[in-house]
């Protein structure tokens, strides 16, 4: 059977920082990949499907600065990953929120000029 594609957006490989909190635990980690409605990172702990959680990261702007973004979302998925034993989980999270008000054009305009034509 064919792969069929749900996602509505755009998903980009993006290897930046990325710092979450959630239960009161701040985590480093990394963005695996980035869309302008989600993110995917991998995580030492598993996240509970539909909690919620504070995203921040930094997203480079050409010669600009790096822009601050704070991501309220969801947690939609949360699966280990065979093997690993740090970061061992694979989450994906929906936003909810994200500030300041222009940081979601800046996410926009990140994804567009990352993602590969097909």
């Amino acid at each position: 059977m064919p792969f069929v594609e749900r996602r509505k957006e755009p998903r980009v490989a993006a290897q930046h920082p990325l710092r979450f909190t959630f239960a009161g635990r701040t985590v480093e980690t990394r963005i695996v990949d980035l869309s302008n409605s989600g993110i995917r990172f991998n995580t030492p702990s598993a996240l509970p499907v539909m909690s919620q959680m504070q995203i921040s990261l930094e997203l480079p702007d050409g010669t600009a600065p790096a822009v601050r973004i704070s991501i309220t979302g969801v947690v939609v998925r949360c699966a280990a990953m065979r093997g690993r034993t740090e970061l061992a989980y694979d989450a994906a999270i929906f936003f909810e929120n994200i500030s300041p008000a222009s940081a979601r054009a800046r996410l926009q305009r990140f994804v567009r000029e990352h993602v590969t034509p097909a």
